[in-house]
């Protein structure tokens, strides 16, 4: 190969790189300067969360433990407790390892009452392993229907 034919081989080369440089020099960009830009969170399928139904202004959880048998990662805890008077049970205790979560779904897929959903919070980094570990229900605070006050 003569000196002629690997300088115009390597100049096209190149001029090839160049412009695929170039034509990405002037695509909008896909970075994000969090935190002080938000994300599109729309379309997120975040951290598991309880529904809020708004006829009762809690949740609808009865502990079936459906979630908690289907669960590939094994980081659901319930315990529940019946309401005098009542044929369903309600949770009293929904524990839920986030450090452990693959946020698979089939938790929001075999939840009989559908009180289970993806939440559309995108920030959840923690110090600790313990900090990891949610109460869902302690947004709700006391149940209405083992207190007495919802029938």
């Amino acid at each position: 190969m003569t000196i002629v034919r690997r300088v115009w081989v390597g100049a096209k080369s190149l001029l090839i790189g160049l412009g695929v440089t170039g034509r990405h020099f002037f695509r909008k960009p896909v970075t994000l300067q969090y935190p002080h830009e938000k994300p599109d969170v729309s379309h997120w399928g975040g951290p598991i969360e309880l529904k809020t139904f708004p006829e009762t202004g809690t949740h609808d959880c009865i502990a079936c433990n459906a979630c908690t048998r289907i669960c590939p990662s094994e980081c659901i805890d319930i315990e529940g407790k019946r309401p005098e008077g009542s044929k369903k049970m309600r949770a009293t205790k929904f524990a839920l390892d986030f450090s452990t979560c693959s946020l698979c779904g089939l938790c929001v897929d075999v939840c009989p009452t559908d009180t289970l959903q993806y939440s559309q919070r995108y920030d959840e980094s923690m110090y600790t392993r313990p900090a990891t570990v949610n109460d869902l229900l302690k947004p709700f605070g006391e149940d209405p229907y083992l207190t007495g006050k919802l029938t």
